[in-house]
C-alpha cells in the first residue's frame, strides 16, 4: 500500500487551506493499526526524501551540561512522581522573530498567579543555547483558571536586550497562529474580560489534576517538561470515510475541517516507556457544524508498558508509573532488539527509529456515555532515545542514544548516521547530532461529537465524569455535534511527512 503526504507543507511557511483527493490522501486505519515495521517502511517516504543531504560532521568536545540527568538520561530523584520527561520547543526553520520584552507575563495584569508549569517546569538554557531563561519566561498565556502558563515561541528570536539572534535549543512545532481556528480556540481558553497577550497554555491539564487530586486520594500527579509541548496545524482538511469516499453534509457538500492540536510528546528520556498520559489540547471546527475544544491528559495505551516498533509490535513491560490504565491507543517505540535489526550495519534505515503514538480519546459523562471521540496519532522520525533493557535497573527504565549507532563494529551505514561517522563520541545533545526529535508527522482519524452533547461539559482532567456544572479540578470541554461527522467512520490522513522543526535553528536534544 502506498501512501503520500497530503500536506506538502513547508513548516516555515504560513499555512494555507489545503485540498486532498481520497485515494492519494487516505490511509486505511486498520492497515496501520495492524502494521509492523515491514509495512511501515513500505508506506512511508524514504529517509532521503524527508531529511537533508549528507553533511560531514567533525567531533568537538561537548560542553559541560547540567540537565539533572544521569548518563542514560534518567532523571535524578528531585523529579516528581511519576517521572516527568523533557523534550523541546520549536519554531519554523530559519525564522528570525523579534522577541517580546521579558516581562514575565506582566501584561496579564497585576499580581498574577503563576502555574506550576511556569514556576517549576519552565525551560533553562544549556551550554548550547544562547537565549536566556528570562527571555523564554516572557512567552506566556493565561489559562482558563486565570493562571499564567508557558506557551509557544519560535526556536530562535532576536533578543531585545542585545539586538542579536539567540536560540532556545528546543522547538514547539508549528506556529499555532497559522491555524484558521487559532483565535477561536484562544478566545475559548482565555478567561472572560481579559485583554492582551494570550495563547495556548502549556500545562493546564496538569494544574487541574493537582486540584482534582487533592480531593481524590491516591491520584498520581503528572507534570511534564516544557520542551515536549508540540503544536500541529491542519487547515481545510476534506474528510474521507472508511470507503475512501468524501464525507458529505446534508446539502451534498464535502465536509472540511480545521484542526489545531497541542500534544506533549517527549522523545529523549525514558518517560514514555512507562507513562501513558500526556497533555493534549485538541480543537477542530468543521463545515457540518462539528466543534471540539478539549483539554485532557490524553492516554496512549496503558502505563508501565510500551510496544516495539517492529515485527509484531510485541508488548514490553516497564515500571515506575502510577498513572491510570488507558482504554485504547498504543505507544510504538524502538527498543534495542528492533534497533539491532533495522538501525545497524548495512540494513540500517532511519525508519528503524520511528516512534508512533496512537491516541484514543473519549470524552464521557458521569454515566460513562461517550460524548466525543477523537484519536490523532503522532510520529517522530528522529527521536534521541530508544529503550535498552541492558541499561535498566530494578527501579528505572533504561535507554540508549541513536547517534551512538554511527560508530562501532556494526555501525549504521545509512543516512543520517553517515553524516557523523567521523565524529565518534559526539554528545547526544550536540546540535550536530541528527537525532533531535524535531522531525515529526501526525495523523488525523475520528472526529465526532454525540448528538447527546449539550455543547459544554465539565470533566475531570482525563476527560471522564462529565457534568453540566463545574466541580473541583474540572476542565470545561466544548463539544458541538455536526450533521455528518457523528455518523461517519473516517479514514486516516497523514500530515507533515517532510516537516523538520529543528532545521538550522539551534534545536538539539533534549527536545
Amino acid at each position: 500500500m502506498k501512501t503520500e503526504d497530503t500536506s506538502h507543507r513547508d513548516p516555515s511557511a504560513t499555512a494555507a487551506p489545503r485540498l486532498w483527493r481520497p485515494v492519494a490522501g487516505a490511509i486505511t486505519a486498520a492497515a496501520i493499526v495492524g502494521s509492523g515495521f515491514a509495512v511501515l517502511t513500505a508506506t512511508a517516504a524514504s529517509a532521503m526524501d524527508v531529511l537533508q543531504p549528507e553533511v560531514a560532521v567533525t567531533a568537538e568536545p561537548a560542553p559541560a551540561l547540567d540537565l539533572g540527568l544521569d548518563e542514560h538520561g534518567h532523571a535524578h530523584a528531585a523529579e516528581s512522581a511519576p517521572a516527568a520527561e523533557a523534550s523541546a520547543a520549536a519554531d519554523s526553520p530559519d525564522a528570525e522573530t523579534a522577541a517580546p520584552a521579558a516581562e514575565h507575563g506582566a501584561d496579564h495584569g497585576t499580581d498574577p498567579q503563576y502555574s506550576t508549569a511556569y514556576l517549576e517546569r519552565n525551560w533553562k538554557p544549556t551550554a548550547y543555547d544562547s537565549c536566556t531563561a528570562e527571555l523564554h519566561a516572557s512567552y506566556t498565556a493565561l489559562g482558563p483558571d486565570g493562571k499564567i502558563y508557558p506557551t509557544w515561541h519560535p526556536a530562535q528570536v532576536i533578543d531585545p536586550a542585545t539586538g542579536e539572534l539567540c536560540t532556545f535549543g528546543h522547538e514547539h512545532g508549528a506556529d499555532p497562529a497559522t491555524s484558521n481556528i487559532y483565535d477561536w480556540v484562544v478566545s475559548y481558553l482565555t478567561p472572560e474580560g481579559v485583554e492582551g497577550k494570550t495563547g495556548l497554555p502549556f500545562g493546564y491539564a496538569s494544574e487541574a489534576l493537582m486540584t482534582y487530586g487533592a480531593e481524590h486520594e491516591g491520584m498520581a500527579m503528572r507534570h511534564e517538561d516544557n520542551a515536549g509541548h508540540k503544536v500541529f496545524v491542519a487547515n481545510g482538511v476534506q474528510l474521507i470515510d472508511e470507503e475512501r469516499d468524501w464525507v458529505l453534509d446534508p446539502a451534498g457538500k464535502i465536509v472540511t475541517c480545521d484542526f489545531l492540536i497541542k500534544q506533549h510528546q517527549g522523545s529523549w528520556s525514558p518517560d514514555a516507556t512507562s507513562n501513558n498520559a500526556h497533555e493534549a489540547i485538541y480543537a477542530s471546527r468543521c463545515s457540518d457544524g462539528t466543534e471540539i475544544i478539549s483539554t485532557t491528559l490524553s492516554k496512549f495505551g496503558n502505563s508501565n508498558e510500551f510496544h516495539k516498533n517492529c515485527g509484531a509490535n510485541d508488548r514490553v513491560s516497564t515500571l515506575g508509573s502510577n498513572l491510570p490504565a488507558g482504554y485504547g491507543g498504543i505507544r510504538l517505540i524502538p527498543d534495542a532488539d528492533c534497533v539491532q535489526l533495522h538501525a545497524t550495519g548495512d540494513d540500517a534505515s532511519l525508519w528503524g527509529m520511528y516512534e508512533l503514538w496512537k491516541g484514543e480519546n473519549l470524552i464521557t459523562d458521569k454515566a460513562g456515555n461517550v460524548l466525543a471521540h477523537f484519536d490523532p496519532w503522532f510520529g517522530v522520525r528522529n527521536p534521541s532515545r530508544y529503550y535498552d533493557a541492558a541499561n535498566s535497573t530494578e527501579t528505572s527504565n533504561g535507554i540508549s542514544r541513536p547517534v551512538d549507532l554511527a560508530w562501532g563494529a556494526n555501525a549504521a551505514k545509512a543516512f543520517p548516521w553517515t553524516t557523523v561517522k567521523d565524529a565518534a563520541g559526539l554528545h547526544w545533545q550536540d546540535p550536530a547530532s541528527p537525532f533531535d526529535g524535531a522531525q515529526r508527522d501526525f495523523y488525523l482519524n475520528q472526529n465526532s461529537v454525540s448528538a447527546a452533547s449539550t455543547g459544554t461539559v465539565y470533566t475531570d482532567p482525563y476527560g471522564t465524569n462529565g457534568q453540566d456544572s463545574e466541580f473541583t479540578g474540572s476542565i470545561r470541554q466544548h463539544l458541538v455535534p455536526g450533521t455528518a461527522t457523528s455518523a461517519a467512520t473516517l479514514s486516516t490522513q497523514k500530515f507533515d511527512t517532510s516537516a523538520d522543526f529543528g532545521k538550522n535553528n539551534g534545536v538539539h536534544a533534549p527536545n
